[in-house]
C-alpha cells in the first residue's frame, strides 16, 4: 500500500512539474508574440486531453476579461440547440411557423423560406446591417440604449436578399439575431437569461458573463483602430466603463470571457457535452464557404462552427471581433485539446501575426511538451 501511495505522489508531482513547465513556455512565447506584433496584451488558455487547464498572459492578467465578439454565437447556438433536443424548436421547420403572424414578417428577406438551420449556418441569403453607416450610432452614440431583438430585426426590412436560401454562404450577425428572436418567441424567455441558466450556471465558466452592461467587473480596456469599419479610435473604456454599446450585439455575439474559460467551453462544446450526440453530428455537418462573405480558403461552416484544416489536423472553432478586442477559440479533435487566445486591440496593418497565428504558436508549444 505504501508503494502505491508513493507512486501516486510521484506521478502527481511529475504532472504538476509538466504543467508548470508548459505554463512557463506559454508565457515566454506569448511575450515574444506580443513584442513581434506590438499587441497591448495577449492571453491564452489551453485545456489538455485530460481536462487540465493551463493559462498564460503577457501584458495582461490571466483573469482579465474581454469582449468575445462573434465567438458568443457558440453560446447562443448551444441554447437554441438544447431547445431542439427538448422538442421546443426544430432546425428545418420554416420560421414562419413561429413568427408568421407578426405584422412585419413579410418584410424580412427570404422570410417564407428561412429555417434555423439556414440561419445558424449563414446560408439564409440574408444581408447584414452591422456595418451600415446608419447603424454606427448604435455602438458609439446611443451607448445606454437597450435594443430589443425585434428592433434589430427591423434593420433588415429595407434590405434585399443577397441570394436564394442555401445557395451561398454569407456571414451575417443578422442571421443569429433572427434565430435569437425565434428562440425568445417560442420559449417566452430572454435569450441571455437562458444562456446564464443553461450554460454559465451548469458548466465551470465562472469568468464568463453576458455583455448587457457597460459595467463589467474585470473587463480590461481594449485599443480601437480608426481604420476599422466603425471608425472608432482609442481605448474602449473610460472611468471603468465601456464607451461603446456592447448590448447591441445581442445574439450576434453578446459574451465577455477569458481564454481560460473559452478553451474550457470549446472542449465541452465540441466534445458534445452541451447537447446530444445527434445534435453534435448535425453541428459539424459543415459546408464549404466558397467565396461567400466571411468565407476562406479550405474553410467550411456548420452550425456556429468554423471547420477547417490545419497542420494539427481538422479544427473546430470560431473567431470573434468587437471594437478593441480579438478572439480565437479552437478545438483540435485529433488531440482532444482546446486553445483560446484573446488580444485587447483591433487588427493593425502590418502586424506580424494574427490571433489565429498566435493560437497556432500556442498549440506548437503545447505539443512540444507532450
Amino acid at each position: 500500500m505504501k508503494r502505491v501511495v508513493v507512486a501516486w505522489v510521484a506521478l502527481c508531482a511529475a504532472a504538476f512539474a509538466q504543467h508548470a513547465s508548459l505554463q512557463e513556455r506559454l508565457e515566454a512565447r506569448l511575450s515574444e508574440l506580443r513584442a513581434e506584433s506590438k499587441f497591448p496584451g495577449i492571453s491564452a488558455g489551453v485545456v489538455l486531453a485530460d481536462g487540465t487547464r493551463v493559462v498564460a498572459a503577457s501584458g495582461l492578467k490571466t483573469s482579465d476579461r474581454m469582449l468575445a465578439g462573434s465567438t458568443g454565437k457558440t453560446f447562443v447556438a448551444a441554447v437554441i440547440l438544447q431547445s431542439v433536443d427538448e422538442g421546443q424548436l426544430d432546425l428545418d421547420s420554416k420560421i414562419e411557423r413561429w413568427l408568421g403572424k407578426e405584422d412585419w414578417f413579410d418584410k424580412l428577406p427570404n422570410a417564407h423560406e428561412l429555417t434555423l438551420r439556414l440561419l445558424m449556418s449563414h446560408r439564409s441569403g440574408i444581408d447584414d446591417y452591422v456595418l451600415d453607416k446608419e447603424f454606427v450610432p448604435a455602438f458609439s452614440t446611443h451607448v445606454d440604449r437597450n435594443w430589443t431583438a425585434t428592433e434589430l430585426v427591423a434593420k433588415l426590412f429595407a434590405k434585399k436578399a443577397l441570394s436564394p436560401v442555401d445557395t451561398q454562404f454569407a456571414y451575417a450577425d443578422a442571421n443569429f439575431v433572427v434565430a435569437g428572436l425565434v428562440f425568445e418567441t417560442v420559449t417566452g424567455k430572454k435569450l441571455f437569461s437562458e444562456v446564464e441558466r443553461r450554460i454559465l450556471q451548469k458548466f465551470p465558466l465562472s469568468q464568463t458573463v453576458t455583455s448587457e452592461s457597460r459595467n463589467t467587473e474585470g473587463l480590461v480596456a481594449g485599443l480601437m483602430n480608426p481604420r476599422m469599419p466603425f471608425g472608432l479610435d482609442g481605448p474602449t473604456m473610460k472611468d471603468g466603463r465601456l464607451i461603446v454599446n456592447a448590448q447591441v450585439e445581442y445574439a450576434g455575439g453578446g459574451m465577455i470571457s477569458t481564454p481560460g474559460d473559452l478553451a474550457r467551453w470549446a472542449k465541452l462544446l465540441w466534445e458534445g457535452k452541451a447537447f446530444s450526440a445527434k445534435i453534435l453530428e448535425q453541428v459539424l455537418e459543415a459546408k464549404s464557404t466558397g467565396t461567400g462573405r466571411g468565407g476562406g480558403k479550405d474553410a467550411s461552416y456548420g452550425l456556429a462552427v468554423q471547420v477547417q484544416p490545419s497542420e494539427f489536423g481538422v479544427t473546430y472553432g470560431h473567431a470573434g471581433w468587437f471594437p478593441g478586442y480579438q478572439t480565437e477559440m479552437v478545438y483540435f479533435p485529433d488531440h482532444k485539446i482546446a486553445v483560446a487566445v484573446q488580444v485587447n486591440a483591433d487588427p493593425v496593418r502590418g502586424t506580424k501575426r494574427s490571433p489565429r497565428g498566435c493560437l497556432n504558436e500556442v498549440m506548437r508549444a503545447v505539443l512540444q511538451e507532450k
